[in-house]
């Protein structure tokens, strides 16, 4: 039984967020960019002919030599600086003149990125590099343990033999095609002006033959050459994506990698937070409500016989019940605050201001009624609290200040004292509970608290649309 085209079955794979694509959409794909039709012999041949009349190619061409001055101006300049900053090493100024190398080679991979543009239009995504984040110390390590600025040095070293030899490969052959056909058309040039006059030895048979050959290779050399151009760009760019640019594979694997941890931290949050609960609950109201139970049942007892103690044990009952209603209203407010919930972030960060002992001010740039995504909130909220009550404890701190605003699609919260310093974020900690519940909400949490002071707590989180808004 023959099937109809339409019946036949058809190859197809499956990937994330793209399925049944056929063999021939991935045949069609994976094809050489420089194929315009089908992929077939012929249409190789007539490319191939075609290429030096190719635009891309004379930009290819152009690309090469400009590549010789970028890679040899940025390998020199970096050999200066890097020999130049070991020198000085021990005075301590040669780590500010190695790191102002890595910068620049930063910038060459910036520019190399741009340059593989010039013939293959697809765009490169440059790998992410470390945030200085705040201080001294944050500025050198993420400037000198940040590896994808490492792999921009290595490139810088790496790309100035590769352009050597690529331009040395097609200038030889360049010069070639062109010393060849500039030379047949001299002759045939030189011919005609000299008519009779040409001499005998150039006029016969055997040098128009050598003639016409060199013609004919100089034209299939012109072709070599810019196909080659091209070619050699192609190579130098899959270095460029190898080392300047994101592997969508392990881009994708670090991403999946880094929600799972956060979807662990914040698991463990929610332990915490339950335990928290259950033990304020336990050590605090339960034992209120235990004392109550017992005051108003001896009360009982004691009303006809002893009505005057009577009245003090209800007393003690009542005092009992309006602790156990305060302690059950931090709790509820240690949870989710009913401000926040009804009034937003920046009313419930002036509620906590104004209970902290430091004198303490809010600075907020967000549009008067604008909200956040539920969980930023509460995280943001976490945060000020957390770090209002360490400055409580710990700072001996005159003055604290709270700043919110909103940088593109992130939530920046600030909360800076003038205490003595030296907060540090230790295993188990508060500080450590706010950074995994910040990080899991895919943001960032910075602390610059230098001994002396003063300490700077940074907090980012994501506030793009699509979040469900409290």
């Amino acid at each position: 039984m023959v099937l109809a085209p339409s019946q036949r079955p058809r190859l197809a794979c499956c990937s994330a967020g793209r399925r049944g694509v056929s063999l021939c959409d991935m045949m069609t794909t994976l094809k050489p960019s420089f194929a315009t039709g089908p992929y077939r012999p012929g249409t190789l041949l007539r490319n191939f002919v075609l290429s030096p009349l190719d635009p891309a190619s004379w930009r290819a061409a152009g690309a090469i030599l400009m590549g010789l001055f970028i890679g040899t101006f940025s390998f020199a300049l970096l050999a200066a600086l890097f020999s130049t900053g070991g020198s000085f090493l021990i005075v301590l100024v040669g780590f500010a003149v190695v790191g102002i190398g890595v910068e620049i080679a930063r910038i060459v991979a910036r520019v190399e990125r741009w340059r593989m543009t010039l013939v293959d239009p697809r765009p490169l995504r440059a790998h992410t590099y470390r945030t200085y984040g705040h201080g001294l110390r944050a500025a050198a390590e993420a400037e000198f343990m940040d590896e994808n600025r490492w792999r921009d040095v290595i490139y810088v070293l790496v790309s100035f033999p590769l352009t050597i030899l690529e331009f040395v490969v097609c200038v030889a052959v360049w010069a070639t095609s062109f010393a060849l056909l500039v030379s047949t058309l001299a002759y045939f040039v030189i011919a005609v002006a000299a008519g009779d006059r040409m001499p005998a030895s150039l006029s016969n048979g055997a040098p128009i033959l050598l003639v016409a050959v060199a013609f004919v290779l100089g034209l299939f050399l012109l072709a070599v050459a810019a196909s080659m151009s091209r070619g050699l760009m192609r190579l130098h760019r899959a270095v460029v994506e190898g080392l300047l640019c994101t592997n969508e594979r392990e881009e994708l694997r670090l991403r999946v990698e880094t929600l799972r941890e956060s979807r662990s931290a914040m698991l463990q949050v929610e332990a915490t937070e339950l335990r928290r609960i259950e033990r304020d609950l336990h050590d605090g109201a339960q034992q209120r409500l235990v004392m109550l139970a017992i005051d108003l049942s001896l009360a009982s007892d004691r009303i006809e016989s002893d009505p005057a103690g009577a009245k003090a044990l209800m007393n003690d009952a009542r005092e009992q019940a309006r602790q156990a209603l305060a302690e059950l209203r931090d709790l509820v407010r240690g949870s989710a605050p009913a401000i926040l919930l009804d009034r937003g972030l920046v009313a419930a960060l002036g509620s906590v201001a104004g209970r902290c002992p430091v004198p303490t001010i809010v600075e907020s740039a967000l549009a008067p009624g604008e909200r956040q995504p539920h969980a930023v909130e509460r995280a943001a909220y976490f945060v000020v609290s957390e770090a209002l009550t360490n400055v409580a404890k710990h700072a001996s701190a005159t003055r604290c200040e709270i700043r919110c605003r909103r940088e593109g699609d992130r939530l920046i919260v600030e909360v800076w004292d003038n205490g003595v310093g030296g907060a540090a974020v230790a295993p188990g900690g508060g500080l450590a509970g706010l950074r995994d519940r910040v990080e899991a909400l895919d943001g960032v949490l910075l602390i610059d608290s230098p001994a002396g002071g003063p300490t700077l707590l940074h907090a980012e989180m994501p506030a793009a649309q699509g979040w469900p808004v409290a």
